[in-house]
């Protein structure tokens, strides 16, 4: 994968990540043999079987379903985050945000879940933009932000660049969409 930052041919003013399908495929791979270990020392255990069977099932589960995720990725690339005037799309992971225009924000901060740093996005309308997701992806996303800070996180490992400085364009971004809406609306 390519990893710099690349101007779209669009408009000048677009930013392109792309992020790191290969190394995170892996990670999920490992996940998914972890589980298969847990249901495999469930089966061989007798006090606490159920627990370690139902572990290994459920990390099967959700790591398999990333693991195709990133196999995708890897099969047919496409950015991970894409910054123009209007907003950002988030592609880096499944439980991804989509398009978000700088107007739906609330915030944005860097924050670590778990020793993992994130970039975390704060939605003014949170409900709304979960209600608006389909399917698996909405229980995804509610269950991400039981455990997570922000409405919509990207992590360090779905994207090419350096977290802190895709943080600052973002927040740049954000910040001159907040003066140009003071502009227009004086």
């Amino acid at each position: 994968m390519e990893s710099s930052f690349h101007s779209s041919s669009s408009t000048k003013e677009d930013i392109v990540i792309y992020g790191k399908p290969g190394k995170l495929f892996v990670l999920s791979l490992l996940f998914v043999l972890f589980g298969v270990l847990l249901m495999v020392i469930g089966q061989s255990e007798e006090a606490d079987a159920f627990i370690l069977v139902a572990v290994g099932i459920v990390s099967i589960l959700v790591f398999g379903l990333c693991m195709l995720y990133f196999l995708m990725r890897l099969i047919k690339p496409r950015p991970a985050l894409v910054i123009d005037r209007e907003g950002l799309t988030d592609h880096s992971s499944y439980v991804n945000g989509g398009r978000i225009r700088w107007e739906e924000i609330e915030d944005i901060v860097l924050y670590s879940y778990m020793n993992q740093h994130m970039i975390g996005i704060q939605l003014k309308d949170a409900e709304g933009y979960v209600s608006s997701q389909k399917g698996l992806k909405r229980l995804l996303i509610r269950m991400n932000k039981n455990m997570a800070s922000a409405d919509v996180s990207i992590i360090k490992q779905s994207v090419s660049e350096n977290l802190e400085k895709v943080y600052l364009i973002l927040l740049k971004h954000w910040k001159q969409s907040q003066g140009n809406a003071v502009k227009e609306g004086s």
